[in-house]
């Protein structure tokens, strides 16, 4: 998590809920693939408490604001057919 989140105390507090979350049988609250800043993510989980689907609201929300625009890809050509 300290990829993700630069301060190492909320990275804790972060594993830690996405172990609760893997072992409930669920999967990740926060994410492994978008860096968040770290304040956000610790409100998010001050508000959250002990409720990981209110912790997953509040973090879903900075994650779709969270995201650039990916580049669209160039559509790729066909190609020709070999003569056999």
């Amino acid at each position: 998590m300290l990829r993700v989140i630069r301060d190492r105390h909320v990275a804790r507090e972060a594993a830690l809920l996405n172990l609760r979350a893997l072992l409930s049988g669920q999967v990740r609250v926060v994410p492994s693939n978008v860096r968040l800043a770290p304040d956000r993510i610790a409100d998010a989980i001050a508000r959250g408490k002990d409720d990981l689907a209110a912790i997953r609201r509040g973090l879903s929300s900075l994650v779709e604001r969270e995201r650039t625009p990916s580049v669209e890809r160039l559509p790729l050509r066909p190609y020709p057919e070999r003569g056999r």
